[in-house]
């Protein structure tokens, strides 16, 4: 029997303002970060929302991707996987899934390598080493194209089910 990575279901990724600063942003005319519950500046109180949302792209490219594999649109979603980790490169979760979305559509070396990079940055990930370790062990060939099972499952709903 072909071993697929194990299924996951990670949540997408809410940025947090737990560091009271604004989620790292600061107003570029008076210098100063909106208070937590805010995203105006205190001073001039200029909308500061774009500046989050470029600093958090990455993420949200990750959310987007995490979307579409759920949808099971695994190509659109290794496409925005891509640009999430191209965008914000420590994000250890948009690594994972796309390693699972790249192995569940057959591409077992962009999956090693995603994989990979998720355990050189968090070597204690716990989806990482078992999605990696399935990847390793599975047949090369065992699956189809479109990412499903050789042999199919009744009752498994979609490839990005597992993602």
């Amino acid at each position: 029997m072909t071993s697929i990575p194990p299924p996951v279901s990670p949540e997408p990724v809410i940025p947090r303002q737990d560091d009271g600063a604004g989620y790292g942003v600061q107003c570029p005319l008076c210098r100063l970060a909106p208070a937590p519950d805010s995203l105006r500046c205190p001073g001039c109180q200029e909308d500061l929302a774009p500046l989050v949302h470029l600093r958090l792209r990455g993420r949200l490219a990750y959310n987007e991707g995490l979307r579409l594999a759920r949808a099971g649109s695994l190509g659109e979603a290794v496409g925005e996987l891509e640009r999430a980790v191209r965008l914000e490169p420590g994000l250890v979760v948009a690594w994972v899934v796309l390693g699972k979305a790249a192995a569940r559509l057959g591409d077992r070396a962009r999956a090693a390598e995603a994989l990979g990079r998720a355990l050189r940055l968090d070597p204690g990930h716990p989806g990482a080493g078992a999605a990696l370790t399935g990847l390793t062990s599975a047949r090369p060939g065992a699956e189809r194209s479109g990412g499903e099972r050789s042999g199919g499952h009744a009752g498994h709903a979609s490839p990005a089910a597992d993602v």
